[in-house]
């Protein structure tokens, strides 16, 4: 009777030298979900940078007022990770990155609303500081649940991701504008 190899998360038969396909790496339970999440928070990032000095402009707003909102963002970003491990000790990982990634697509989606600076100075911080969540728990999760001798490929693929992510969420946003204007003036 042939014996099955056991699966790409454990050690069974496989030896030290065997590579792990990037299949199997991707169909590994929790990459392909850090590979979204990150994807998704640096697009984010990426078009929030690109598109707050049209809406300020839209707005009013000085663009040296755009850059500390921008700003802002930014301190909030980095100001996360002094909590972020009382926060997975209060939360769990699962539950944190949940709930960071579901406030700040709404945050996201509150910088359309007509709303004053100050507030928009708020709904940006808040977005900086869930969006910071975001890169260091979707890099341990794909660390994680990755096969132990796969991880620095696990790694690739999420970085690959997040560059094709680059490119594609701005050209996707290019292209909603584009044929929402299209349909505005028709």
């Amino acid at each position: 009777m042939a014996h099955r190899a056991p699966p790409y998360g454990s050690q069974g038969r496989r030896g030290k030298g065997d590579r792990v396909p990037v299949r199997g790496i991707l169909r590994t339970r929790g990459v392909p979900a850090g590979i979204l999440i990150s994807l998704a928070v640096l697009s984010a990032t990426d078009i929030l940078t690109a598109y707050l000095p049209v809406v300020g402009e839209h707005r009013g707003i000085a663009p040296s007022v755009i850059g500390v909102l921008l700003s802002l963002r930014a301190a909030a970003t980095i100001a996360c990770r002094l909590v972020l491990t009382p926060l997975l000790r209060l939360l769990g990982r699962t539950v944190l990155l949940t709930v960071t990634c579901l406030l700040a697509a709404l945050l996201c989606a509150g910088i359309a609303l007509p709303v004053p600076v100050w507030a928009l100075a708020v709904l940006l911080v808040l977005l900086g500081f869930c969006l910071g969540v975001g890169q260091p728990l979707s890099m341990t999760t794909v660390v994680q649940a990755a096969p132990d001798d796969a991880r620095s490929t696990a790694l690739a693929l999420r970085l690959t991701g997040n560059r094709l992510g680059q490119v594609a969420a701005p050209a996707a946003a290019g292209l909603i504008a584009g044929v929402a204007g299209w349909r505005r003036r028709s």
